[in-house]
């Protein structure tokens, strides 16, 4: 039998541990017959009738039987691919940590004194890539390199205020050119391409310096890599110097292995002056390929004496240094201001689910293999890159294609015979011979580049297909050109190693800092804090999708490309709709997705629709996205609808924008279950209005929880919707990422859609790219490694789980709700009689607001000092303060038993009962956690971004663990907190 409430929901059914005796009790507690009376207000003529036509469920047994049968279908062989995804073998500590619970399943920091696990190893990744690179100010990750680059550019912008463009040089990778060319379709952001030198391999300088006469008066920064597309090292200090000489802002593409000691110059020390902006991608630093993802993208800026403002233009999450009420270090997120949930169309970003427990990963990494691990591992593919060209270029037919340029840890060959000529012989052997870059560079010849790595590469079978193809070696060999003494490092970064065994002990000593669903009731509304299977890490983890390299051949990739096939699939039944891409990496990214893809339906349309609806209710990701997209500034208008009593938008209001904006409007973006939990009934007549107009409708699916399997989006009027695979379909928030997402379209947006789309023939699968396809969001296939888990937890769904499982998210959260209506008052005012869908807010009544304002506190002092309270009954807060300011939003989701949301029940009457009998308790909340109240003005005031890990930061330690409180009843815990607030204790 389980022995624990994490195995009990791990074995339950569908994940859901309520017995049918408690679904009954709860059903008869908000006066229902069966779980489908539970839509019985929503328009018949939207519901399915019946469960979509998917598979049907698989045991727990027979689910990790058919995932391992899936993953053998790729081949793995010996690796000469890399390509900007390295191969390197993991540390040691990676698959230790990744069984660290309440690291991996937590939600992003925003109640820092129940997140300090997630913000220190956070804050530890942040100091460890500041060490390596020389840049103060490392964000906490964004998705990956595509994306860094391009938020490289937008910050760019901002800082040169009037500015609209950007030179692009042709060495970069060319998934990262098509990712640019992308996000940059429709936007005022100019891309100027720069080629390459076909003689060297390197940027044109001739062409560099034209293209930057010709664009001076708005350009605003040079994009350049440090080791480019061929594996050659550009002259980085030159560029930087020519970016300072006009002003720009230098981004420096880099790849954080390399600037090991022993490797080359840190990107503090290009030029003159260093640059400006860093980007990259460094999910190698921790894990293997995953088909491609999930990456990590690196992201810093200068944070000096000299510069203290760049910061404030730069995307993602910072983490710093701060005290808390009584003195104690902690961290805490800052610089927030600058974010989606604060400045909607202002925001520097769209990206809020960023790859933060990958970057968790790579701090622990770097902690362990420290400068010496690091630099041992240079040596070594240093050592395989000089025995490589030793021994290759004696083939007759085989040459460095770049002589005069100097290689790292890559090497692009020219043959004399076809490169596929290669590939073939060589497969024959199980290698995988590179990547053939003929076509990066003109002059036709035929050039092959070989990646090296610290994985085992034994060359005999490479070097008998050479040998097939060229014949038996006579000449003699190249030797490998030493790197230039200007262009390495000189002074090593710094960084101090612990034992494996010491980090992982302090890792895991992190996760108890934190609180996990696995505990009990994570009533994080909005966000479906639900329960993340461990069988689904354990499809995730499988060798043969983790170690295939997502540029390996088709034939070769089999099992990873069904995985991807089969979730569009499923997804078509889901929401009825009948195109999917499963690129998009998050679901903000969705969005980005859902308006590009409207962008594109209208161009070809030959229509220049300029205006974006949205409710202001709506997350502050889809105020971003528009802006992103190209609807906000000179190009674009984001109108904001006013909402009705119930939360839902306001039908007039609708009326008077669209007589207003007639055809200039290209779309709508409708959050459904709106963010008050309430279904937006009149969505399908919304939908016709805006396609009278030809504009185009966009669901927000963050509440698909909700409505799974039993709402056919095609009969409401979707045309774009994406589903945050970490919300719904279990993938876990890992502190704050890496987040994922699939968009599903109507039929007239298919033939626009990112990325492949998957094709079954009946014997293989096979990446068909759409006939007028946008470009792609991810150089390759998106987040693989979450794509597995929400494959597996299909599988355990089955067609009948998919709609239990969102009909019990509701039933909970209406049962929930029923409990407390009577001591709380529900948001928004007037709305009582709606029916919540799967979460709601609550707010105290005025007389118990009176109680607050007789300590001092006023009454938007309420939700966010109430959220604490819940931290001291063991439970994350709710969603506070949005998206009503007094409101606390509560989502209990699916994943848990009648009696423990009665048992959550019973604490929110407690925390009522605290404010009327005990209401100081609210401003020295919280009492148990390892920290008091963060003193997050004073840490926005004074900023700290990173320092030496000499020594690791010190662990406070929880007064009362969360682990503890869950064995306490409610009421003596309630005695905790009076002898807490009467006897105060340093």
């Amino acid at each position: 039998m389980p022995s624990t409430l994490a195995d009990q929901r791990e074995h339950a059914r569908h994940y859901i541990p309520a017995s049918e005796t408690d679904i009954r009790a709860m059903l008869d507690v908000i006066g229902k017959e069966r779980l489908d009376d539970l839509f019985d207000h929503i328009p018949e003529d939207v519901r399915f009738a019946e469960a979509a036509d998917l598979p049907e469920e698989l045991g727990y047994e027979e689910l990790k039987v058919r995932l391992a049968e899936i993953a053998s279908k790729n081949r793995i062989g010996t690796s000469f691919l890399g390509d900007g995804v390295p191969d390197l073998v993991p540390s040691p500590v990676v698959a230790p940590i990744c069984d660290i619970r309440n690291l991996t399943t937590a939600y992003t920091p925003y109640q820092p004194e129940l997140s300090q696990g997630t913000l220190l190893a956070h804050w530890i990744y942040q100091c460890s890539m500041a060490r390596l690179t020389g840049f103060e100010a490392v964000n906490a990750s964004l998705y990956d390199r595509s994306t860094s680059i391009y938020e490289g550019i937008c910050a760019a912008l901002r800082m040169c205020r009037g500015k609209s463009a950007a030179l692009i040089p042709e060495t970069l990778y060319p998934g990262d050119l098509e990712v640019l060319a992308t996000l940059a379709k429709g936007t005022e952001i100019e891309l100027i391409r720069v080629p390459t030198d076909p003689e060297t391999g390197l940027i044109d300088r001739k062409a560099l310096e034209a293209a930057a006469s010709e664009a001076a008066d708005r350009l605003a920064a040079i994009v350049f890599p440090q080791v480019n597309t061929f594996g050659l090292i550009e002259d980085v200090d030159s560029l930087a110097d020519f970016a300072a000489a006009r002003g720009l802002k230098a981004i420096a593409v880099i790849d954080p292995l390399l600037l090991a000691p022993g490797g080359l110059k840190a990107p503090c020390d290009f030029g003159q002056y260093g640059a400006d902006i860093i980007v990259g991608e460094a999910h190698h630093l921790a894990l293997a390929p995953n088909f491609g993802g999930p990456g990590l993208g690196l992201f810093g800026v200068r944070f000096s004496s000299k510069d203290r403002n760049g910061v404030r233009a730069a995307p993602g999450r910072f983490i710093g240094k701060a005290k808390d009420s009584s003195g104690r270090d902690c961290r805490v997120g800052v610089l927030s201001t600058r974010e989606q949930h604060i400045r909607k169309d202002k925001a520097t970003s769209n990206i809020c689910s960023n790859q933060a427990f990958i970057a968790t990963l790579v701090g622990a990494a770097l902690l362990h293999r420290g400068d010496e691990g690091l630099g041992q591992i240079l040596v070594e593919l240093r050592d395989k890159l000089a025995t490589a060209i030793a021994q290759l270029t004696r083939f007759e037919g085989v040459e460095l294609a770049f002589p005069n340029s100097i290689s790292y840890h890559e090497v692009t060959l020219k043959l004399s015979k076809p490169t596929e000529a290669v590939f073939a012989a060589a497969r024959q052997s199980g290698v995988l011979a590179g990547v053939d870059v003929s076509t990066r560079v003109e002059g036709g010849r035929q050039l092959l580049k070989l990646s090296f790595s610290n994985r085992d590469q034994p060359l005999d079978g490479l070097l008998a297909a050479f040998e097939s193809v060229f014949g038996a070696p006579q000449n003699d060999s190249q030797s490998l050109t030493e790197v230039a003494t200007q262009q390495k490092r000189q002074v090593a970064p710094g960084l101090p190693s612990y034992s494996a065994e010491e980090v992982i002990a302090y890792y895991k000593e992190l996760g108890h800092l934190n609180v996990s669903p696995d505990d009990g009731c994570y009533p994080l509304g909005s966000c479906t804090m639900k329960y993340n299977p461990k069988v689904n890490d354990w499809a995730a983890a499988l060798p043969g999708f983790t170690d295939l390299h997502p540029q390996a051949p088709i034939e070769d990739s089999q099992g990873c490309l069904m995985v991807l096939h089969e979730i569009q699939e499923w997804f078509k039944g889901i929401t009825g709709l009948p195109g999917v891409t499963t690129q998009p990496l998050a679901g903000a990214q969705g969005e980005l997705v859902g308006l590009k893809l409207f962008q594109a339906y209208h161009r070809n349309n030959c229509e220049n629709r300029d205006v974006i609806l949205i409710p202001r209710s709506a997350h502050g990701t889809n105020f971003a996205t528009a802006t992103m997209a190209g609807f906000g500034g000179k190009k674009g208008k984001i109108v904001y609808l006013e909402a009705d009593n119930e939360g839902r938008v306001l039908n007039e209001d609708l009326d008077l924008r669209i007589e207003e904006y007639g055809e200039r409007i290209a779309g709508i973006m409708i959050t459904n279950p709106n963010t008050s939990g309430i279904f937006e009934t009149s969505f399908k007549q919304i939908a016709q209005k805006i396609h009278s107009l030809g504009g185009l409708v966009y669901m927000d699916g963050a509440n698909m929880n909700a409505i799974a399997g039993w709402i056919d989006l095609n009969e409401l009027g979707v045309d774009a919707v994406h589903n945050n695979l970490h919300k719904t379909w279990t993938i876990p928030h890992g502190g704050g990422g890496p987040g994922d997402a699939i968009v599903a379209v109507s039929e007239k947006l298919i033939p626009f859609l990112p990325g492949y789309q998957i094709e079954f023939d009946g014997d293989s699968y096979t990446p068909v790219k759409p006939v007028k396809s946008i470009g792609s969001f991810h150089r390759h296939w998106g987040n693989f490694a979450h794509k597995v888990r929400c494959y597996a937890y299909l599988l355990r769904l089955g067609r009948e789980g998919v709609r239990r499982m969102s009909a019990i998210a509701v039933l909970s959260a209406r049962y929930l709700h029923e409990q407390l209506r009577e001591d709380y008052a529900t948001l928004p005012t007037g709305s009582d009689a709606e029916p919540r869908m799967h979460e709601f807010i609550l707010t105290l009544k005025n007389e118990d607001f009176a109680a607050l304002e007789s300590v001092g506190l006023r009454k938007t002092d309420a939700a966010p000092r109430i959220g604490k309270l819940f931290l001291d009954f063991g439970f994350h807060a709710p969603t506070v303060a949005w998206p009503e300011p007094l409101g606390l939003m509560i989502e209990p989701t699916e994943s848990y038993s009648k009696a423990e949301l009665d048992r959550f029940a019973e604490a929110v009457k407690a925390i009522l009962q605290l404010i009327k009998e005990h209401p100081q308790a609210l401003i020295s909340a919280p009492h148990f956690t390892c920290i008091d109240r963060v003193e997050e003005v004073e840490a926005n005031r004074d900023v700290c971004l990173s320092e030496s890990l000499e020594t690791l930061p010190i662990l406070n330690v929880a007064r009362i663990h969360s682990s503890e409180l869950a064995k306490m009843t409610v009421g003596e815990i309630y005695a905790k907190i009076v002898q807490a607030i009467e006897l105060p204790v340093a």
